[in-house]
């Protein structure tokens, strides 16, 4: 009975830590920007722009950007307010209950251009 219990927390532990390490490959892989993969949609997600996230933040030029280009370049936000807009990136749920959102930020100044950009998770 001891060796049973002992070769399932073996076997959970080497599951837990290989689907970790796919986890964080797939998290540190970077991927060019693509308006057409940022924008599709499947169902409540987003599937492509998790991946991206890293190349917009570092590489596209958004500060200096006016309201209008941000939307040419990455849509329509998925949530805004006067100064900012919110495009939601990844979500995990238990369920159909959200337990962790990361969400691209991005706050405009009084003449609609942007001021600087976050992620927020």
């Amino acid at each position: 009975m001891k060796i049973i219990l002992f070769v399932i927390s073996f076997l959970s532990i080497i599951y837990s830590c290989n689907d970790n390490v796919q986890q964080q490959s797939k998290n540190n892989s970077r991927h060019k920007f693509d308006k057409t993969k940022w924008v599709k949609k499947d169902n409540d997600d987003y599937p492509y722009r998790e991946e991206m996230l890293s190349d917009i933040v570092t590489n596209e030029k958004l500060k200096g950007l006016k309201k209008e280009e941000i939307i040419d370049l990455l849509g329509q936000p998925d949530r805004s307010d006067s100064n900012y807009f919110f495009y939601k990136v990844a979500q995990q749920r238990l369920g159909i209950i959200p337990i962790h959102t990361t969400t691209l930020v991005i706050k405009f100044n009084k003449d609609n251009i942007v001021e600087w950009r976050k992620i927020h998770k």
